[in-house]
């Protein structure tokens, strides 16, 4: 992140934060009569830490790790919250470090205002726009985007939640080109609850990316399923199966057409949250097939992560 960008996200931090509770401070106050406001205000802080270690690991959003990184991560929010509104204001902000001195470790930012409006009983809308700095994404791995959109959600009872949203993603990279790119997404999640901390997931992903740089283009379909079974009261256990396709339409490979990469990853993760503390430990192994042999790879990706809200 430049001296630029750093200095525009502490701005707006230092405006948007006392702007929302002082807001928020406001109506949740009593009125003029002693009646309480019916609007709430909950300042919260997550702290957390996480260690990946990879061999020939695909690209994800989140992450790029071939070798070993540690992250540290702060992440304050507000919502401000009525019966029927939920506004929720949340920064999020990380170190990454990489053992490998030949990686660059950077510091990562995202700031996110939502806002989610009740529809009755069953159904949700929920708008939001987000601003993110520095993150990894499938086309680069230095990523400055703003993304806005939107999600409906409906759950018929307390069993069944179906989620659809979409968005659209302004994204600028630092290439040293001064790229720039654009398009939308889309994604849905169907997820049955059997019980307490007992669930089954279905998700589906489309999303795109054109650009003035061809090696900028890239089209990305995405489908997993996930079980999550409570082993004890704190204690959960969850495998996870996911597929996705991404090509590269700007990147001509030797043997004729273009880069496609196709990518399996079971994985296999551990929770385990004791009052404030969440504790996961993570082990997935990634199957990649490319038509760039410079790609075609496939290695394993563990990782533990320890957080503790404030």
């Amino acid at each position: 992140m430049t001296d630029k960008q750093t200095r525009r996200i502490m701005v707006l931090a230092a405006i948007a934060v006392p702007v929302f509770i002082t807001a928020g401070a406001a109506l949740a106050a009593e009125g003029p009569d002693g009646e309480r406001s019916s609007w709430r205000l909950d300042p919260s802080l997550t702290l957390s830490g996480r260690v990946v270690t990879a061999e020939s690991a695909a690209r994800f959003e989140d992450e790029t790790i071939d070798g070993t990184a540690w992250a540290v991560r702060l992440a304050p929010s507000l919502e401000l919250a009525n019966d029927d509104v939920t506004l929720t204001f949340r920064n999020a902000t990380t170190r990454l470090e990489f053992r490998d001195a030949d990686r660059t470790d950077r510091w990562q930012n995202t700031a996110r205002l939502s806002g989610r409006f009740a529809l009755g009983d069953e159904s949700s809308v929920t708008v939001f726009g987000e601003r993110a700095d520095n993150m990894l994404s499938a086309e680069f791995s230095l990523t400055d985007e703003w993304e806005a959109g939107g999600e409906f959600e409906y759950a018929p009872d307390k069993s069944n939640r179906i989620q659809l949203g979409g968005s659209w993603r302004e994204r600028s990279y630092d290439d040293g080109e001064n790229s720039s790119g654009r398009g939308p997404r889309v994604d849905a999640e169907y997820r049955y609850r059997f019980g307490a901390n007992h669930y089954a997931y279905l998700r589906g992903r489309y999303d795109e990316i054109s650009s003035d740089n061809p090696r900028r283009e890239v089209t990305r379909w995405l489908a997993s399923a996930s079980y999550q079974y409570p082993l004890a009261q704190d204690i959960r256990v969850r495998p996870e199966v996911s597929y996705q396709k991404l090509d590269y339409r700007g990147r001509p490979v030797a043997a004729g057409g273009f880069r496609s990469d196709k990518v399996l990853s079971p994985e296999l993760t551990i929770l385990y949250s004791p009052g404030p503390w969440q504790v996961s430990a993570e082990a997935r192994y990634i199957i990649r097939s490319s038509t760039d042999p410079q790609f075609d790879r496939s290695g394993y990706r563990l990782a533990l992560e320890m957080s503790y809200d404030f």
